[in-house]
């Protein structure tokens, strides 16, 4: 593994230090792979099949949930890491906070990208879930509905998304005339549909919109009425699931999926109450998606007091008691978890010498052990 996970390790285990702070949205989550890039982190790991194979693709390793879930696997693997730094004479990279925050980003919204449809499957897909039972494409189909071979150009998966929303009331209304089973996808039957779609259009254009800015899609999600039923953090229990407390960070397709199911619930609730059913255009429906993505970036809070046992247990307070290492209720406190992280990473060499000139094991810790670890050093050095 890379740098660049350790450094996600750090930020995750550090973010759960921070109880109640709100966390901070990316306008635009790919701007770390320049980051990436430039410090190296391509050497060994690829995205997509494009850099190094000495760690891990990170577009395709499954590398799912919070910061302190993956905290622990980067965090564990720091030495095996800074053993292929010298292996291949690479010099350990340092970071900014900036650097820091783009980085984790990045390597957050790897995930929400998904993978590319199969195109087989999704001309099966069409039959199967009936959709042409309204919908016409490449000569096959009923004339009921618009020919999805004419709407080619809107057939990235999230146009889709957007448009079978949008379309949402008016289509669940008619298959109930037409005593239509109402099809219930996944993120990959999406992707599959979209990509047949896009092989037998006869639009020489694609509209597509981008990945999405979970700042905008924060607003999105309060302008758009979704707070009359849904809630993302504590207070007062809504009709409607705590968001924050479901799955939700998955692919882009598979949330866009998960609302598609959802959705004749929600409108029959909207309609009993005279709600306004929420229509999207131009970017807002990936925007939504992508805030709804970072909903899973936080963790809950640790226990300080467990903390303070693994700090003891797992060795800490060998060099952090006035020995090797600082004294942490001396240091200068945090003012973000992203510098926490930057901190710590670009001190994970010399951590590392030490305990080896100690004789000492790096310490292996697990998510829960993490998080209250670092609840507890934030404890005392806001004492101070």
């Amino acid at each position: 593994m890379n740098k660049l996970f350790v450094i996600t390790i750090i930020l995750l285990s550090f973010g759960s230090i921070l109880f109640a702070q709100e966390l901070k949205l990316p306008s635009n989550p790919l701007d770390g792979r320049i980051v990436f890039e430039e410090k190296g982190c391509i050497v060994c790991h690829s995205i997509s099949g494009y850099g190094g194979t000495k760690g891990p693709d990170l577009a395709r390793e499954q590398y799912y949930g919070s910061f302190l879930e993956l905290a622990s696997i980067i965090w564990n693997h720091i030495p095996a890491m800074n053993r292929k730094f010298r292996e291949l004479h690479i010099k350990r990279p340092r970071f900014s906070e900036k650097e820091m925050q783009d980085l984790i980003f990045f390597i957050y919204y790897l995930r929400y990208l998904g993978e590319p449809g199969s195109v087989s499957n999704g001309k099966k897909l069409l039959s199967s879930k009936g959709c042409t039972n309204c919908h016409k494409i490449a000569g096959h189909g009923s004339n009921i509905a618009p020919d999805f071979t004419e709407l080619g150009e809107y057939s990235s998966p999230l146009y889709m998304a957007q448009i079978m929303w949008n379309h949402g009331p008016s289509m669940q209304k008619r298959m109930k005339e037409l005593n239509i089973p109402y099809p219930v996808l996944t993120g990959d039957n999406l992707n599959d549909i979209t990509a047949y779609i896009r092989q037998v259009s006869s639009v020489s254009t694609e509209l597509r919109m981008s990945p999405g800015n979970p700042l905008n899609g924060k607003l999105i999600f309060e302008n758009k009425g979704c707070t009359n039923c849904h809630q993302v953090s504590g207070g007062k229990k809504k009709t409607g699931p705590n968001l924050s407390e479901l799955n939700l960070n998955k692919s882009v397709t598979e949330i866009a999926a998960q609302m598609w199911d959802h959705s004749p619930t929600m409108i029959e609730y909207m309609q009993e109450k005279s709600l306004t059913y929420p229509m999207f255009k131009g970017n807002e429906m990936a925007d939504l998606i992508a805030y709804l993505y970072f909903l899973g970036f936080e963790d809950p809070p640790g226990d300080p007091s467990k903390g303070e046992t693994v700090f003891e247990e797992k060795g800490c307070i060998t060099c952090h008691d006035g020995g090797a290492g600082p004294d942490l209720t001396k240091i200068k406190p945090f003012n973000s978890r992203i510098q926490i992280l930057q901190r710590m990473w670009n001190h994970a060499s010399k951590m590392e010498d030490l305990l080896l000139i100690q004789n000492n094991k790096w310490p292996q810790l697990t998510t829960e052990e993490i998080r209250n670890l670092y609840a507890y050093l934030t404890s005392i050095i806001q004492k101070k």
